[in-house]
């Protein structure tokens, strides 16, 4: 059999692109070159730096085989420090401009300035990979058992990335074909953080060989990239010559490219196995104190201490708890620890789907009727004009991933529209997954949480790309919690008492939060430790915590966003409708109408400040 080259890869599908009555890549049309806006200028230079961003959000150069579809980032020491640079003269290109008041481009102005200052506030550590286009800011271990490019690049790929012409099949299988040098980039990185004295929890390093093994396992032909190809191209409706060279080619390129490139990058985390921190916290690396002080600043979007935050979240899990004590001793049960008390709800078999493929896809029919519920409910929360078109998937989290992924997540739709928004759901311990939090969790991650916020987002054609795209983790995220609340505030949970006690534990979950965060990372605990306190006190199942404490210790700051924020956006609200002639509604067009912000520009929006 020849040996591939990239050539050969992709030159049977290329041929096939190029027979008379198929798809070409499009020539583009030579036009009078004008110098673009300043910031879309900076969103250019950005995405140039990161086109699996772009890709991921299916701007324009992503798109039908666009230049920026075809590679991935450069995760090098250089490609890095390049990215870094491009913030910081951004920045700079920024500061030409003055704006100041409530008008679009004030805010606009600013939103894009806090964006940039996100990238920059950590740039000064080395190690990690900084990215304010997203909501885990300066992640300090490149790969680990939740994210990384071993993870995001494949999950892009086989669920994101456009197939839906030649061209993007096309733009795909190179893409894949650049595995080798993708995954050498990232284990130079590796190397120099390494160098740079960071080292990753040993725990984190041991979770994260079994996401590396998964993609090696099984025939090339049954990869998950290659089964995704194949049903996506076919649901595009490529002909059968294209799906078939395509799949061919893909098959190869993960035998003989990208396994062996991925099979490099085990070997080195498994070298860095024994060598594994058994600190939990950020505080053990280098500058480890001035790292967290920037992701609380950047993701929490706060100027409140570490030691503030920690009491916080106890004062708000007390408060929770009485309210939880109330119901719980109404439904009989008025004594023992209120984590013990909903661990045995949670178990009754009324509560629990069966551990089976059936009961799985039951699950999912019952999620996806609390979707559709809470639709019905949108003529209360939004003007008529806002109310979100888009289409919402409910999936289960591919099994490769789901051992050390959240309870659930949600990817957003893409620019143009064509790519629905998808709640990803996690089904590996069906106990975890108890009918009492379902309700909430979908409140959270679907509607009207993350789902309708993003899908608005995706419609604000008269917002810079740049701020469409941006990412401010305690404005997304305090949402989600908020419309939890405000769920319960509709009365959905009138005649569902359990329901309403799945919805205190999620909140109590994430004032918890405050306090294993602070705790991990500024009061040196433990992860035994962390995950014992998150147990004790919330009675979610062990699986689920482990993970989620382990998830605390791979983005430090992350898990701030979402309490902080929805501590902010309620008294928002209480200041918004005191005032006259003010609604509910009002309120939420003025937080969802301008994109991802910065919380102090929420409030300006609103004419709080």
């Amino acid at each position: 059999m020849e040996k591939l080259t990239r050539r050969a890869a992709l030159a049977s599908l290329a041929a096939t692109v190029a027979a008379p009555g198929l798809a070409r890549r499009p020539r583009r049309k030579k036009s009078a070159v004008q110098e673009p806006a300043p910031f879309d200028q900076i969103c250019n230079k950005l995405l140039d730096h990161l086109p699996e961003t772009a890709t991921y959000n299916g701007t324009a150069e992503a798109l039908d085989g666009g230049p920026l579809a075809r590679r991935s980032d450069d995760y090098s020491p250089a490609g890095e420090a390049a990215l870094r640079a491009a913030f910081k003269t951004s920045q700079e290109l920024l500061f030409r401009i003055r704006l100041d008041g409530t008008s679009p481009a004030a805010i606009h102005l600013g939103s894009v300035s806090a964006l940039l200052e996100n990238g920059v506030r950590s740039a000064g550590i080395p190690y990690g990979r900084i990215n304010p286009l997203t909501y885990t800011g300066h992640s300090p271990y490149i790969v680990n058992q939740i994210s990384g490019p071993h993870i995001d690049t494949v999950s892009a790929m086989t669920e994101q990335q456009s197939v839906s012409t030649a061209s993007a099949v096309d733009a795909w299988l190179e893409k894949l074909d650049r595995f080798p040098a993708t995954f050498a980039s990232v284990v130079e990185k590796l190397k120099a953080d390494r160098a740079a004295g960071c080292i990753p929890p040993k725990a984190l390093l041991a979770k994260t060989l079994p996401v590396i093994d998964d993609f090696m396992a099984g025939k090339p032909g049954n990869h998950p990239l290659v089964q995704a190809l194949a049903r996506r191209s076919d649901e595009a409706g490529l002909s059968r010559r294209i799906r078939q060279t395509a799949v061919r080619r893909a098959t190869q390129i993960i035998q003989r490219r990208a396994r062996p490139a991925m099979l490099a990058l085990r070997e080195d985390v498994a070298a860095m196995l024994p060598l594994g921190r058994e600190e939990a916290g950020i505080w053990a690396q280098p500058m480890g104190e001035a790292f967290y002080a920037a992701n609380v600043k950047s993701l929490g979007d706060t100027d409140l201490s570490p030691d503030d935050i920690h009491k916080i979240g106890l004062d708000e899990a007390a408060r929770i708890a009485g309210e939880m004590n109330a119901i719980l001793a109404r439904l009989g049960r008025p004594s023992g620890p209120i984590g013990a008390r909903m661990a045995a709800l949670s178990r009754e078999k009324t509560n629990v789907f069966p551990d089976s493929e059936l009961g799985r896809a039951a699950l999912l029919d019952f999620v996806r009727a609390q979707v559709e519920s809470a639709e019905a409910l949108y003529p209360q929360l939004l003007p008529a004009e806002m109310v979100p078109r888009q289409k919402l998937n409910v999936k289960r989290i591919p099994k490769a991933t789901e051992n050390s992924a959240p309870g659930g997540f949600y990817d957003g739709p893409s620019l143009d529209g064509t790519r629905p928004g998808t709640y990803w759901i996690n089904l590996r311990d069906m106990a975890a997954a108890s009918k009492v939090r379902l309700a909430t969790l979908s409140y959270h991650e679907g509607v009207p949480g993350h789902h309708t916020q993003s899908a608005i987002a995706a419609t604000l054609t008269d917002v810079p790309l740049i701020v469409r795209i941006g990412s401010f983790n305690a404005y997304q995220e305090g949402w989600g919690l908020y419309a939890e609340k405000l769920m319960a505030e509709l009365g959905v949970y009138e005649t569902d008492p359990l329901g309403d006690l799945g919805r205190l534990q999620d909140e109590l979950f994430r004032a918890v939060r405050l306090v294993v965060d602070t705790g991990l990372h500024h009061k040196r605990w433990t992860r035994e430790q962390a995950i014992r306190t998150m147990q004790d006190i919330t009675g979610v199942a062990e699986s689920r915590v482990t993970a989620e404490i382990e998830r605390y210790m791979a983005w430090p700051g992350q898990a701030l966003g979402y309490k902080l924020g929805m501590i902010r956006l309620l008294d928002m609200r209480t200041r918004y409708l005191g005032k006259k002639g003010n609604d509910l509604k009002s309120f939420h067009a003025g937080v969802l109408g301008g994109g991802s912000l910065p919380l102090d520009l929420v409030e300006r929006r609103l004419g709080l400040t």
